[in-house]
């Protein structure tokens, strides 16, 4: 595509930003409300946003002005930082994790289900290139040397009846070539002999052309008939790349390529243009300053007989001064100053009624945050309004016909640096200034016999009661090594770990689809693995993958993924980590066994794992089978000391920042072995990963054999995914594998695939059983958030009774 596409777009996107901060203000606006009111308001705001991450990542990853992807990326974080408060919102609203999408909203937006889901910006990932292959390559190196090889295929062990028989049969069909070749010249050489003066009857000569004409129409019966299923979307193309795709991709790679050179060339001249305007006009800056200073103090001087007090540098500096008048007579009252008496006693009241009127106001109160919500405020809507102003202003209108191989502007770069460094020249100047108006001061005091008064110094804040805010700093155990040196340590003991790059969108499910009418109804609905995924991304890939994003958004420090085995939990961990080039730990109680043994081996383990999980930020700390260190008695057979960690893990987890960029998982298959209260003390998310559904299970079938080529109209789908119903993806893949091996992949051609091979695959495998099912939907009714839910639906229950009840008195 051509510069003027993404240049179009992202001029069509900053209207659709405009619209988009425009119903966002509104809703803050309508303040309280009920709560049915925001709830379409809030999920047609989680579509566009959903709308503009999509169209400003396609632009950001194209775009190659390398001053316009500046603004650009302010852009596609700030959306994305709102996109993660909406969701925020819309489950204290609904009190559920699960949010689905409203079929109004997206009917009105002319949206599809599959792209309301948020996709995960390129630049995660893409501007780290560099960083995460060479940590991969550490970590390989690392575990070359400690002789653990990269695992290669198994090379075919036979028996040696299996060797003669292979080779017989090989044999046997080079004989068989051979004597057919042989028949053949002796057949050719007989017809040569046959007399050739008869010729070919009209019966012959209209035989072969039936069969011919008739072949010939079936051909292109079947051609014609293929052509319209994939028309209409009855059967999928072969699973091959066509030209035009291949040729998209190599272009969008050599935009990427053009897009580096341009950003060096951007860098290059930021250092080039500051070097030359600072020999250019750093004197004359540093002279202008200086005599408008000088001439201020003279004049303030004249006026009021006294020498000003100059700001600090964290104060303003001397911009503040020229703004400031009568400075150091007429000064406010301290901040720090003590608090009338009159003033306490008044607070003292105030506070007397307030809690006398909050026991009568109690009922009345929690009715109404029951049934009233009001949103909170948004640390990045600000942001997207008036990165698009400044969008509008520059950018959306200036004219690229003089700059058509989109390099940077020497102008803006220009008034950029010149703003710097006269406010570097002017920190210079007043420094300076200051130490001569200390000497000043000095020898007016002297002049005046003030012995030793000095030039008052700017007083220092001070706070007006209440413990600091400062977080404690942790003891460094390790000062005085590297980085690499604890890297490699954790890299040794198998506690950082490689592993393999999955897409979050290979975990395949389909989303559901009856949710928002269910709700509608007053039905809680279930979830699919469609809605796993999305909220995989909204809680771990989203917020991880964006420093600005952690920093401003709600945080979301631990996250459990509960579900059986061969549901996807591990994929679902290696996705988190590839989508956002994380690094990984590993804290599962099994890992750990016999390293950094003691009490003080365990503080080490948790100090470095902390401290490395900082350094090397994004981080992903992972513990499978969460559930173990809080199991109430450990089986005497598990040699694992699984509650090692148990007293250490609420610390670790609550140790996490919102500027950590490190992200706690923990996945199990049957957290209701463990304390309940503990288990969710640690995890503040759980996400419980359903067995799958039938059309995740059909999706799944056919996009794994359109993949094999083994996607035939033969093969009836529909009842495969009947027999599939009781069984996970992992356990059905397997299933796959086992079938389509080597030899029956090249039989695919002559005889096709069908359900009954895998059906007898599946009978050896073991289902998801009735009572896990059971057990997961009753340990699912436990978690904070379903608990929290269930009162509020009684409370308003009991509420609509009294109601009823109420009237029914009155009439």
């Amino acid at each position: 595509m051509a510069n003027k596409t993404y240049n179009d777009l992202i001029c069509e996107t900053s209207e659709l930003i405009g619209e988009a901060t425009q119903a966002d203000e509104a809703v803050f606006e309508a303040g309280s409300a009920e709560r049915s009111t925001f709830q379409p308001l809030l999920s047609e705001l989680r579509v566009r946003y959903t709308v503009l991450l999509a169209r400003l990542d396609t632009v950001y990853d194209q775009m190659l002005q390398p001053q316009k992807r500046l603004i650009v990326k302010r852009l596609l974080e700030a959306c994305l930082g709102r996109l993660v408060e909406i969701k925020h919102e819309l489950v204290e609203l609904h009190l559920s994790d699960y949010t689905y999408d409203d079929d109004e909203a997206l009917q009105k937006l002319e949206v599809t289900p599959d792209e309301a889901e948020p996709c995960v910006p390129q630049f995660f990932v893409r501007e780290r290139e560099e960083e995460v292959q060479k940590r991969r390559d550490f970590i390989m190196d690392i575990l070359r040397k400690l002789g653990h090889e990269v695992p290669k295929p198994k090379p075919l062990v036979l028996t040696e009846q299996q060797a003669v028989i292979i080779i017989q049969s090989h044999e046997r069909a080079r004989q068989g070539r051979l004597r057919g070749q042989f028949m053949k010249e002796i057949r050719l050489l007989k017809e040569k002999g046959r007399d050739q003066k008869g010729e070919m009857s009209a019966s012959a000569a209209t035989a072969i052309q039936r069969v011919w004409r008739g072949f010939i129409a079936r051909r292109a019966t079947r051609r014609r008939k293929k052509e319209e299923q994939l028309l209409i979307g009855m059967e999928l193309a072969p699973y091959t790349e066509s030209r035009e795709i291949q040729r998209s991709e190599e272009v969008k790679e050599s935009r990427r390529n053009l897009q580096k050179e341009r950003q060096q060339e951007y860098e290059q001249a930021l250092v080039n243009i500051e070097e030359q305007l600072r020999i250019q006009h750093g004197a004359k800056i540093n002279e202008r300053i200086s005599d408008e200073l000088r001439r201020w103090i003279s004049e303030y001087y004249e006026r009021t007989n006294r020498l000003p007090e100059f700001p600090s540098e964290e104060g303003g500096g001397s911009r503040t001064m020229f703004s400031r008048q009568g400075t150091g007579a007429d000064s406010d009252l301290s901040k720090s100053s003590p608090v009338s008496s009159k003033e306490s006693k008044r607070s003292k009241e105030s506070k007397d009624k307030k809690n006398n009127k909050t026991e009568e106001n109690k009922n009345k109160e929690e009715t109404e945050d029951l049934q009233v919500y009001k949103c909170t405020t948004s640390a990045f809507l600000q942001e997207i309004i008036n990165a698009n102003e400044e969008y509008e202003d520059i950018w959306k209108f200036k004219d690229d016909i003089d700059n058509p191989h989109e390099r940077y502007y020497k102008d803006m770069i220009e008034r950029e640096k010149m703003v710097k460094i006269e406010q570097e020249i002017r920190n210079v100047v007043d420094e300076m200034m200051r130490t001569e108006l200390e000497l000043l001061q000095a020898a007016f005091d002297r002049d005046r016999a003030h012995k030793g008064k000095k030039a008052k110094k700017p007083q220092k804040k001070v706070r007006r009661g209440g413990k600091k805010s400062k977080k404690r700093k942790e003891k460094d155990l390790t000062p005085d090594r590297s980085t690499e040196s604890l890297f490699e340590e954790l890299v040794t003991n198998g506690i950082i770990r490689p592993y393999p790059t999955v897409k979050i969108d290979d975990f395949v499910g389909e989303k559901s689809f009856v949710a928002h009418e269910w709700r509608n109804q007053g039905r809680e609905p279930s979830p699919c693995l469609g809605d796993v995924r999305q909220l995989i991304k909204e809680y771990c890939i989203l917020p991880l993958g964006s420093e600005h994003v952690r920093t401003n958004a709600p945080l979301v420090r631990s996250v459990l993924i509960a579900g059986p085995s061969g549901s996807g939990k591990k994929m679902l961990v290696h996705a988190i980590c590839s989508e956002t080039g994380a690094t990984l730990f590993d804290l599962t109680p099994a890992n750990i066994v016999g390293k950094y043994p003691g009490k003080s081996g365990l503080i080490m383990l948790i100090h470095l794992v902390m401290k490395v999980s900082r350094l090397l930020q994004p981080s992903v700390i992972w513990m499978d089978d969460a559930e173990k260190p809080f199991v109430k008695k450990i089986p005497k057979t598990d040699k694992t000391d699984p509650k090692r960690l148990k007293k250490d893990l609420v610390k670790i987890i609550k140790g996490i920042c919102p500027e950590d960029r490190v992200l706690f998982v923990g996945t199990s298959r049957t957290p209701w072995d463990a304390e309940q209260k503990l288990l969710f003390q640690c995890y503040a998310k759980v996400i419980q990963v359903p067995r799958p559904d039938y059309g995740s299970i059909s999706l799944m079938w056919r996009t794994n054999l359109h993949k094999a080529g083994a996607l035939s109209p033969r093969l009836e789908l529909s009842c495969l995914s009947r027999v599939s119903d009781s069984y996970t993806i992992g356990t059905l893949l397997s299933a796959l594998d086992a079938v389509l091996t080597t030899k029956r992949r090249l039989q695919l051609r002559v005889r096709a695939l069908t359900a009954q091979e895998v059906a007898v695959q599946l009978s050896s495998r073991e289902p998801v059983y009735a009572e896990h099912d059971s057990a997961a939907e009753s340990w699912w009714t436990k978690n904070p958030m379903e608990r929290r839910r269930q009162r509020v639906l009684q409370r308003l229950q009991e509420l609509q009774l009294e109601n009823e009840e109420r009237v029914a008195a009155m009439k």
